[in-house]
């Protein structure tokens, strides 16, 4: 693992760790607290459950990994990041083989600008088996396998989806979309040039020379809640199914992608190959995510007996404007507001969602 370390004192002065031990009565409402705020989207009252939970409680081993990271998650979102990755280092000391841990400390340690520390992490995490390409159980500790991007017709290349995120013709998509590709395009043959790739949480940006017809707002207010309709758009199995893209709709299933993942949302929204770097977008129309990835129906159905049902991930909008802030790149915020119908929000979608064919 890395070797950095965040040191005790520092995080025990963050956490509280010298209060006062909570009643052994008072520590599952906590854990009730924390879990149902983490469930909610909460962030507020995630943090101050989390913050009770993790000083005063005692937590066995088989509950770290899992309550540990969802706590990261709302101390990162707070901007109290280098407490989370204090929070993932004391979770990698309690269980060395915690996979997802392992990928969340290269993941923060990306954010805190250290990347030959984060790269580290990278290689550690994935030796224990954790990120993109991988498959596993839902009870399993790893994140949900990328689906490759769909093989374009004739062969030569695959294609994914993507959509502007301002009038400077920005494009966003998944890192895995454009991975090993020589010559990136649309199909009318305009070229988008890679501006840049964050295989930590399977985002890139794209330049394309001119801007579309229009460009996506992303959500700012209320935080997305378990529920809620959802449209998903994107251009899945080229040749096979239409070229003028595909709708489809569902709820937000989760706030939290498979073993936990604070990176990214469940949904119900059917996706299918090609889909990947396509926008997830709210009842308004904002985007909330960024189709990245659905669960491997048949190996699930082989390791569990059960064959799992509409599961499909969408890497979270603050990670896609984390990264816009990174490089200094203009992007619009829009609140939830008007409920509008599916036949309004695929209009409007389609006008700024693109397909992206790669040249390897």
């Amino acid at each position: 693992m890395s070797s950095f370390r965040l040191p005790c004192l520092l995080l025990a002065a963050h956490l509280g760790v010298a209060a006062a031990p909570a009643a052994a009565t008072d520590c599952p409402a906590l854990r009730d607290q924390f879990e149902q705020a983490v469930a909610e989207g909460n962030a507020k009252a995630s943090l101050a459950a989390g913050d009770q939970l993790f000083s005063r409680c005692p937590i066995t081993d088989a509950d770290w990994q899992a309550l540990s990271l969802r706590y990261a998650a709302a101390l990162a979102r707070s901007g109290r990041t280098a407490d989370a990755l204090g929070l993932v280092s004391r979770c990698i000391s309690r269980q060395p083989d915690a996979a997802q841990c392992a990928w969340e400390k290269a993941v923060l340690l990306g954010k805190l600008g250290r990347p030959a520390e984060a790269q580290r992490a990278l290689e550690v995490a994935r030796g224990l088996g954790a990120g993109p390409g991988t498959v596993t159980a839902p009870s399993s500790l790893q994140r949900p396998p990328s689906p490759a991007p769909s093989p374009r017709p004739g062969g030569g290349g695959k294609a994914g989806s993507g959509f502007f995120v301002n009038d400077a013709g920005v494009v966003v998509t998944n890192a895995h979309v454009v991975s090993g590709c020589r010559q990136l395009t649309t199909p009318a043959g305009e070229k988008l040039r890679l501006i840049l790739a964050d295989p930590l949480v399977d985002l890139a940006l794209l330049q394309a020379a001119a801007p579309g017809p229009a460009s996506a707002s992303f959500r700012a207010a209320p935080p997305p809640r378990i529920g809620e309709d959802v449209l998903a758009f994107g251009y899945p199995l080229p040749g096979l199914l239409s070229s003028e893209g595909n709708v489809t709709t569902g709820i937000l299933s989760a706030s939290l992608g498979l073993a936990d993942d604070p990176h990214q949302l469940q949904m119900t929204a059917p996706v299918q190959s090609g889909n990947s770097g396509g926008p997830l977008v709210d009842a308004s129309g904002n985007v909330i995510g960024v189709v990245v990835a659905k669960l491997d129906a048949g190996r699930v159905a082989a390791q569990t007996g059960d064959v799992p049902q509409n599961v499909n991930f969408a890497v979270k909008a603050e990670e896609i404007i984390r990264l816009l802030e990174s490089q200094a790149i203009p992007y619009r915020l829009a609140a939830l507001t008007e409920h509008r119908s599916a036949a309004d929000l695929a209009e409007s979608t389609r006008k700024f969602t693109i397909q992206i064919l790669c040249s390897p």
